[in-house]
């Protein structure tokens, strides 16, 4: 019906109300934040002050229906993807867009990471999930608001294991039949100390995407 409702869950009390005049098929609230934002089918994200209940930003751009929402680690950046295949991100305070991007293939989902670092956005006609990294969390980046009139393209990472892999898929596929049991047992030490080489690092270089958004 258009309305947010705040409740005392205990006393099953109503504690306030508002009526945003259109129906929200989207919710996310950040931990610790009293702002919760709404997507709404009018094609616009908006935030309401849980407290008062009361709306305090709206922000328009996207062309067709949001598929997700999700805060930014401190709360003060909203992130949003529609199927207009579009990723935008706002800095709720200002009410500025500082991120526009486009995908080749509309984003399902995404989620941020605790620490702000990462992204993580599934997409249709897609089983992979990609890892994108903020720029900002390893760059000095000064960040502005956004004055062009079309999005910025990001492509795809390529998935592990498939066209962009390393050299070693061609080289297990040169292996002999007689020499099964002995590289699988050398493949498998080899992979492990990848493994643990990769969760060394500041980054999974293997799994983000080069092109880092701010």
């Amino acid at each position: 019906d258009g309305s947010v409702r705040r409740w005392a869950p205990a006393a099953l009390v109503l504690l306030s109300s508002s009526d945003l005049g259109c129906a929200c098929g989207l919710l996310r609230h950040k931990r610790d934040s009293m702002l919760l934002a709404l997507g709404c089918d009018d094609l616009s994200v908006r935030v309401v002050d849980t407290v008062g209940c009361r709306p305090v930003r709206r922000f328009d751009g996207h062309t067709n229906t949001l598929t997700d929402l999700a805060w930014g680690s401190d709360a003060r950046w909203l992130l949003s993807v529609a199927l207009d295949c579009t990723l935008r991100i706002v800095d709720v305070p200002s009410g500025a867009l500082v991120g526009w991007y486009a995908f080749e293939y509309a984003a399902t989902s995404l989620c941020v990471s605790p620490g702000g670092e990462f992204v993580a956005t599934s997409h249709v006609d897609s089983a992979a999930i990609c890892v994108w990294a903020s720029r900002i969390a390893f760059q000095d980046v000064l960040v502005g608001e956004v004055t062009s009139s079309r999005p910025a393209p990001l492509q795809l990472p390529t998935a592990l294991g498939g066209d962009g892999g390393d050299a070693s898929d061609d080289e297990e596929s040169e292996a002999t039949d007689g020499e099964g049991e002995a590289e699988s047992e050398s493949e498998c030490e080899e992979e492990g100390a990848e493994r643990r080489a990769l969760a060394s690092l500041p980054q999974p270089e293997a799994q983000v995407h080069p092109q880092l958004f701010t």
